[in-house]
């Protein structure tokens, strides 16, 4: 459950970024991933760490993930090269 919590996350966040800073097309599908990225990685480093479990949804876990999909979108729009 928590695994697909978190991807859901980076979805919707996705979602929101492209609805509040519309961009060109191809930019929503990187955004997907960056963002679902992470917040697998936000989501795994709570599991590391025994806040939360990938079989149950825990709000400090997917708090993580949500934290984890927003810094990675910032830094990738950050970094991009134009």
């Amino acid at each position: 459950m928590g695994l697909l919590a978190w991807l859901v996350t980076g979805v919707l966040v996705a979602v929101v970024m492209k609805v509040l800073f519309p961009a060109r097309s191809g930019v929503f599908a990187v955004a997907i991933v960056t963002t679902t990225a992470g917040a697998l990685i936000g989501g795994y480093i709570c599991t590391a760490f025994n806040m939360g479990t990938l079989a149950t949804l825990d709000l400090r876990a997917l708090l993580a993930a949500f934290a984890g999909s927003l810094l990675f979108l910032f830094l990738f729009r950050k970094l991009r090269i134009n």
